[in-house]
């Protein structure tokens, strides 16, 4: 929407604000919900020296022989960070549902390359890559990210690399090509999914904060 910046706003198409008044209960699952994807990413970009330069997990071998060890935490807190943003996804779709006249639901919040389009807040556009991720983790499979051991002068590190010809993120209903999830992230985002994840993060704050904001105006 041209002159507008809340995030809410540009997700909904109008500037009318909320129908209803959301419910104080509403608003506190959310919050946790909030709280429980920061956790994740917390823990996650903990892994990380710069998570958002290039999310290398750098370690010493001297002292940490156990690299498989290593290697499943990093899966298992991307897991966990994806888990949580697709719960907060779900939540945040039922709410605005319930204080708005329009219909909104998970379509709304996960758009293919069919629909892409420019107003959309930056969060929107940004979480179907995330989605498509979720999509294939549920299922028991990570072929699409690999975690090599790498070395530079003077460090060691796990780099989390992307394939797209192992991304398999489709499910009854889902949309229907890997172009789909792929059509909002650029070229360092693919090949750097641990910063792919950071922006994310930094987009969902955004998106959080303007959500609060058009809740009260109410």
């Amino acid at each position: 929407m041209s002159g507008r910046t809340n995030a809410i706003d540009q997700l909904l198409g109008h500037t009318d604000g909320p129908a209803e008044t959301p419910s104080q209960e509403a608003i506190t699952r959310l919050r946790y919900s909030k709280q429980i994807v920061d956790i994740n990413f917390t823990r996650l970009s903990g892994l990380c020296e710069d998570m958002a330069t290039d999310g290398f997990v750098y370690f010493d071998p001297s002292t940490r022989s156990d690299t498989e060890g290593l290697r499943v935490n990093i899966y298992a807190d991307i897991h966990n960070y994806l888990s949580s943003i697709y719960a907060l996804v779900e939540e945040l779709h039922q709410f605005l549902n319930s204080c708005v006249v329009q219909s909104i639901d998970k379509q709304t919040f996960v758009r293919g390359s069919d629909r892409a389009d420019p107003s959309l807040p930056p969060f929107v556009k940004k979480l179907v890559f995330a989605w498509g991720l979720r999509n294939q983790f549920t299922h028991g499979n990570y072929r699409c990210l690999s975690i090599t051991t790498e070395t530079a002068p003077g460090s060691t590190y796990m780099r989390v690399s992307f394939h797209k010809t192992r991304f398999d993120p489709r499910g009854q209903g889902e949309l229907d090509d890997v172009a789909d999830y792929l059509w909002s992230i650029t070229e360092d985002e693919e090949t750097h999914p641990m910063c792919y994840l950071a922006n994310l993060h930094d987009l969902f704050i955004t998106f959080w904060n303007d959500l609060i904001a058009w809740s009260n105006r109410r």
